[in-house]
C-alpha cells in the first residue's frame, strides 16, 4: 500500500487488539517511518461516547503545559500575532488559559462542546496568524488533508503529538497507541512530519518528542529544545507578558449578554 503522508511503499509493522474486541493491522513506511492503522473501522464506537477517553487523566497538566508553551512561541516568535486558532479545542480549555495570557485564541471542534470559551469560537473564513492543533494528528485517517486545509487558513502551524520511538515502537511496547480507547490510528516521525511540511510548502522545527511547528519561518532546533524545560519557559515568559484577556472577555459577554435581553421581546427577561 502507499503512505498517505509521502506516497512511499508501506509494510506490515506490527499487529494489535483495539477496544478489547477488534484485530487491528499496522503498516509502517519504508521512506518516513509514518505507522498507521491499515483499517481503523471502529473509529464510530471508539467515540461513540465521548471525543474525550476516559483514559485521558493527564488532560489538564498537558493542558496547562501547552499554554506555557505555546505562549512562550509567540512571545518570541510571533510576539504581534492576532487572532490565532484552536483546532480540535475539546472543552476549551486551552483557548480560555491562552486568552488568560493576553492571546486572541478561538475555539473550534466539531466532536466536542464548548465549556470554557464560549463567546469566542472560530468563524468560517476567518484567516488566523497561527493555528494549534494539539493531540489532534494522531487521530487522523486522512492527516495530510487535515493539515492542509489547516495551513491554508493559518499561517503557522504548532501540533503536538508524541513521535514514534526508534525501539520498542510496537503495540504492547510503547503507550501512546490507546489501545483500548481505539482513537490513536497514525503515528509519526520526524521524518514523516518533515514529508508532511515539503507537500504544504513549509519548514518543519520539532523539540523531537512532541512538540512541532510548521510554517514558511520556524524556530531553531535549539529554541524548540529549550521550550521542554520549563525554568527556561518562565524565563522568556517573565519579560515578555501580554495583559490578560479575562476581563475584557467578560465584559464583552456582559454586553452581548445585555443586548440579548434589551431585545424587542425580551424586556420582561422572559
Amino acid at each position: 500500500m502507499t503512505c498517505p503522508i509521502c506516497r512511499g511503499t508501506e509494510t506490515p509493522f506490527a499487529s494489535a487488539t483495539v477496544l478489547r474486541k477488534y484485530a487491528a493491522q499496522f503498516l509502517r513506511c519504508a521512506d518516513c517511518g509514518y505507522v498507521r492503522a491499515a483499517d481503523p473501522h471502529w473509529l464510530a464506537e471508539a467515540y461513540s461516547d465521548s471525543a474525550i477517553t476516559t483514559l485521558d487523566t493527564g488532560i489538564v497538566a498537558r493542558n496547562l503545559d501547552l499554554a506555557e508553551r505555546t505562549a512562550a512561541l509567540l512571545a518570541w516568535h510571533w510576539p504581534q500575532a492576532g487572532a490565532c486558532l484552536d483546532h480540535g479545542a475539546g472543552s476549551g480549555l486551552l483557548v480560555r488559559l491562552l486568552r488568560d495570557r493576553g492571546y486572541d485564541f478561538r475555539w473550534r471542534d466539531p466532536y466536542c462542546a464548548n465549556l470554557y470559551a464560549r463567546g469566542f469560537e472560530a468563524q468560517p473564513g476567518a484567516h488566523y496568524d497561527l493555528a494549534t492543533a494539539f493531540e489532534v494528528i494522531e487521530h487522523l485517517p486522512d492527516p495530510l488533508q487535515t493539515l492542509a486545509a489547516l495551513a491554508a487558513e493559518a499561517d503557522v502551524l504548532v501540533l503536538s503529538s508524541e513521535l514514534l520511538p526508534a525501539t520498542r515502537n510496537r503495540p504492547g511496547e510503547w503507550h501512546y497507541y490507546m489501545l483500548d480507547s481505539g482513537q490513536h490510528i497514525g503515528f509519526f516521525s520526524v521524518p514523516a512530519l518533515a514529508a508532511v511540511a515539503r507537500r504544504l510548502g513549509l519548514q518543519l522545527a520539532s523539540d523531537g518528542r512532541w512538540l512541532h511547528v510548521l510554517g514558511q519561518r520556524v524556530p531553531s532546533p535549539r529554541f524548540m529544545r529549550l521550550l521542554r524545560q520549563r525554568r527556561w519557559r518562565a524565563l522568556l515568559l517573565r519579560h515578555r507578558r501580554r495583559a490578560t484577556l479575562a476581563w475584557a472577555d467578560q465584559a464583552t459577554l456582559q454586553a452581548a449578554l445585555d443586548a440579548a435581553y434589551a431585545a424587542p421581546g425580551r424586556a420582561d427577561g422572559s
